[in-house]
C-alpha cells in the first residue's frame, strides 16, 4: 500500500468540509424574493386609502341620514366664523354639522330635508353639493353625481 503524505491527509478533510459548506449555502432560500411579495402588499395598502373627507362623508352615510349636505365657500377659502353661524343659523333642525376637507367645507347630516327658504339663503352664500340618496325637492341645489 502505497503512503499518503500529510499534506493530502489534510487536504482531503478540508476540501470535503468546503464543499459541505458551500453546499449548505446554496440551498438556502433567496431573501430578495421572499421580501419582494412583502412590499407590493405594502404599495397596495396605500393606495387604497381614503382621504379625510371621503372618511367624513361615509361617516355619515354609515349613521344613516336621510340627507347630506356639502357646503363650501363659493371661493373655496376656509369656512370662518360668521360662514359657520350662517350655516348653523339655516340648519338648525338638522342632527349633525361637521367641517371637514381642511375646513373648506361642512359636511351636514340629518333625518328632514333643510327648507326651502333656508336652502335659498345658504345658495346664496355657499356652493350647496346634494351627497343625499333621497332627492331634494328645492331645483336650486346642486346634484352631485359621484356617490
Amino acid at each position: 500500500m502505497k503512503k499518503i503524505s500529510r499534506n493530502t491527509r489534510l487536504t482531503i478533510p478540508l476540501s470535503f468540509i468546503a464543499f459541505l459548506t458551500l453546499f449548505g449555502t446554496g440551498c438556502g432560500a433567496n431573501e430578495t424574493i421572499l421580501r419582494s411579495g412583502k412590499e407590493t402588499l405594502t404599495q397596495t395598502n396605500t393606495a387604497n386609502e381614503k382621504t379625510a373627507f371621503v372618511k367624513d362623508l361615509e361617516a355619515m352615510r354609515t349613521a344613516g341620514f336621510t340627507f347630506i349636505y356639502v357646503v363650501r365657500r363659493k371661493d373655496n377659502g376656509i369656512i370662518d366664523t360668521e360662514d359657520v353661524g350662517v350655516i348653523r343659523l339655516n340648519t338648525v333642525e338638522t342632527n349633525r354639522r361637521v367641517k371637514a376637507d381642511n375646513d373648506r367645507a361642512v359636511i351636514i347630516g340629518s333625518n328632514k330635508q333643510i327648507p326651502a327658504d333656508n336652502l335659498d339663503v345658504l345658495n346664496d352664500r355657499f356652493l350647496v353639493e346634494n351627497y343625499s340618496d333621497t332627492p331634494i325637492v328645492n331645483e336650486k341645489v346642486n346634484v352631485n353625481s359621484n356617490k
